[in-house]
């Protein structure tokens, strides 16, 4: 096959491909890690590149000769790195430690004082794995085409450079570090593993390795040869180690009032229970709130609108770094749909009154029909996880004492606008607790001390699993949650 050139401003990288490969996989190919939510099916456009003077997708524009492609300002993503967490002694046993939190869409790492658990450093950055689509269900279906050694590679690859990065912070080397924990959902778990994830793409969506693992680090991380990777346990296909981490850090087996727990990400983790039962969920609640399928959607980054309010009935907001407004990211997401609805632009159906799209005054940033129905759907699967989960139990929405909020989207929502487009009952407004980034204080936890780690194997072993999927009353508690009308508290 003929060979082109194409070279990528502004740094001027230049790559050579096949004639007929996407500029996405070029782009790819030359170690640029494009944003590509939608996995290169043209669905998303999020891809845009200026080729030849022109504005194309890069998924679905080929090198056809050679080129130059102009790539969009790269934007600072936020990344939540601090989250609440339990006191632990460590066991001393290694003088440095990592722990990473591997999410579909961020990945963090803490290097930490083994003797004394002081922080030492962090470096945190987007998944690599973004690259290839903003879901995990994209990923697996490249790893079933494909194999899993690009995947794999790609999440590896991105550990160590945050390993490196990290230890240079602080002043050590790498192979100064002897032990390292890992948590992230069970498809992130599967990858980075080399671990075959079909399964979680069929019945019963259950993983291949449930158990907790300690393996050589010399095949995963650039650390002591001789060192050691403790990987949490997961629970079920979509309740991984993360998850696991998240109880590991608020003790959620030793709390009296029944506690609800939601990781809302590209996946929906939800926890419920006490010191006497606890139930995990996955709601499939899609990729919407991390900007993926929304018009002018996007992460949360410089330009991107974060919160939207209501004043004096006009409709304002806010923008990461005081920019122009560009895109839209969860949490302004969320709170223009709450807007709208109290400002009668949307119907309780989720109908737009003003026609196929509302223009978020004078800016590009719009929010259209389709926009809205996205966030129906996700919403609906979240809150129909809370209804379901809770008659299982046998306990009222009312009894829930208190609500975790963990992650990114969770820590930077308006818990009252998550409340009036119906994702949380209102009744538990007022209960509503941010925790940051639990998953990663579990990890930490889990570095520090061989029994935390033990005691993540007891939470995940005796938390039941509840497949929302397989109720009778699920599909339609799903559609009696889709709506927006208003609740009492």
């Amino acid at each position: 096959m003929e060979q082109v050139n194409v070279t990528f401003l502004p740094g001027g990288v230049t790559v050579q491909v096949e004639r007929g490969t996407t500029l996405l996989e070029a782009a790819i190919r030359a170690g640029l890690h494009p944003d590509a939510p939608c996995a290169g099916r043209g669905t998303c456009g999020k891809c845009r590149v200026r080729a030849e003077g022109r504005e194309v997708l890069a998924c679905q524009t080929a090198a056809d000769r050679d080129m130059t492609v102009t790539l969009p300002e790269a934007r600072r993503e936020r990344i939540l790195t601090a989250g609440v967490t339990a006191q632990a002694e460590p066991d001393g046993r290694h003088r440095y430690v990592l722990a990473f939190d591997i999410g579909t869409t961020t990945v963090v790492a803490y290097l930490l004082d083994g003797i004394t658990g002081k922080a030492l450093s962090q470096a945190s950055a987007l998944n690599p794995q973004t690259q290839f689509g903003a879901d995990v269900i994209s990923r697996i279906q490249l790893v079933m085409e494909q194999g899993p050694d690009t995947l794999s590679s790609c999440i590896r690859e991105g550990l160590a450079a945050l390993t490196r990065e990290a230890a240079q912070r602080a002043g050590i080397g790498p192979e100064d570090i002897t032990l390292a924990a890992v948590v992230g959902n069970t498809a992130m778990h599967h990858l980075m593993l080399g671990i075959d994830p079909a399964p979680l793409t069929t019945p019963p969506y259950m993983p291949r390795v449930f158990e907790a693992l300690e393996l050589p680090a010399a095949r995963l991380l650039p650390i002591a040869a001789e060192g050691t990777v403790r990987v949490l346990p997961n629970i079920a296909g979509f309740v991984g180690a993360d998850t696991v981490g998240c109880m590991l850090a608020t003790r959620f087996d030793r709390l009296e009032d029944l506690t609800l727990m939601i990781d809302i990400g590209t996946n929906g983790e939800i926890v419920l229970g006490d010191r006497r039962r606890r139930l995990a969920c996955s709601t499939a609640a899609g990729p919407a709130f991390e900007g993926a399928r929304i018009s002018c959607g996007m992460r949360g980054a410089v330009g991107a609108v974060d919160r939207v309010w209501l004043e004096d009935g006009q409709v304002r907001w806010h923008v990461i770094g005081g920019r122009e407004a560009v895109g839209l990211c969860g949490s302004g997401l969320l709170d223009l749909t709450a807007a709208l609805l109290d400002s009668g632009v949307l119907d309780e159906t989720g109908r737009m009154l003003c026609g196929s799209a509302y223009r978020l005054g004078d800016t590009g940033v719009v929010l259209t029909q389709k926009d809205v129905r996205e966030v129906q759907l996700a919403k609906a699967a979240i809150r129909a996880g809370i209804e379901l989960m809770t008659e299982k139990l046998g306990a009222a929405v009312n009894s829930i004492r208190s609500v975790y909020l963990a992650g990114a989207f969770g820590n930077f929502l308006d818990p009252v606008s998550a409340c009036r487009i119906g994702m949380l009952p209102p009744v538990l407004l007022d209960r509503v607790r941010g925790i940051g980034n639990a998953a990663g204080e579990g990890a930490k936890l889990a570095a520090l001390s061989g029994a935390e780690f033990d005691y993540s194997k007891r939470l995940a072993a005796e938390t039941e699993f509840l497949e929302l999927a397989s109720l009778p009353q699920f599909q339609d508690c799903y559609v009696d949650c889709l709506g927006f009308e208003e609740e009492e508290e």
